[in-house]
C-alpha cells in the first residue's frame, strides 16, 4: 500500500453551527473508517484545513469528493506526500474547532516529546494565523 498524506485548505461557504460541525465529523469518521483513512480537520469559522492519510488511491478519490462538497469553496491542495507512518492514526476524523481551544491542547499533549511532522506544523500555523493562505498557495504552486 502506498501511504500518503494530503493537506488542503478551503474557504467555508457559511459558518457551521456546533451541531452541523459534529454531524460532519461523525459522517466523515464513519466513511473514513470504512476506507482506512485517518486525519484531522481544523475549522476556524472561515476556513477548513484538513490532513488526510491513507492509501494513495483512496485519499485521491476522497479529495475528489471533498472538492464537490457545497460547504466550502476555493479548495487547494497544499501538500500531497508519501509517508512512512500515519500521524493521526487514532482518528478516522479528528476535529479541532479553533473557537474551542481545549481540543487543540489535546493534539499538543499527544506528541510533546517528539519532533513534530510537517502536518502538525501546518495545522499549528493555521491555528495561529501565522501565514497568509493565499501567499502560501501562490509560493507553493506558482498560481
Amino acid at each position: 500500500m502506498d501511504l500518503i498524506e494530503l493537506i488542503y485548505i478551503s474557504t467555508v461557504a457559511a459558518p457551521l453551527s456546533d451541531e452541523e460541525l459534529e454531524l460532519l465529523r461523525r459522517q466523515c469518521a464513519a466513511a473514513n473508517q470504512l476506507q482506512g483513512i485517518s486525519g484531522m480537520l481544523l475549522y476556524d469559522r472561515h476556513h477548513f484545513m484538513q490532513v488526510i492519510e491513507g492509501d494513495k488511491q483512496k485519499v485521491e478519490q476522497l479529495f475528489e469528493r471533498i472538492k464537490k462538497d457545497h460547504r466550502h469553496h476555493d479548495i487547494s491542495a497544499l501538500i500531497c506526500n508519501p509517508i512512512e507512518k500515519r500521524n493521526f492514526r487514532r482518528w478516522a476524523m479528528g476535529l479541532i474547532d479553533l473557537d474551542k481551544s481545549e481540543s487543540y491542547r489535546k493534539v499538543r499533549k499527544n506528541r510533546p516529546h517528539r519532533r513534530l511532522p510537517l502536518s502538525y506544523k501546518l495545522l499549528k500555523s493555521f491555528r495561529n494565523h501565522e501565514f497568509e493562505i493565499e501567499d502560501h498557495i501562490e509560493k507553493s504552486f506558482g498560481n
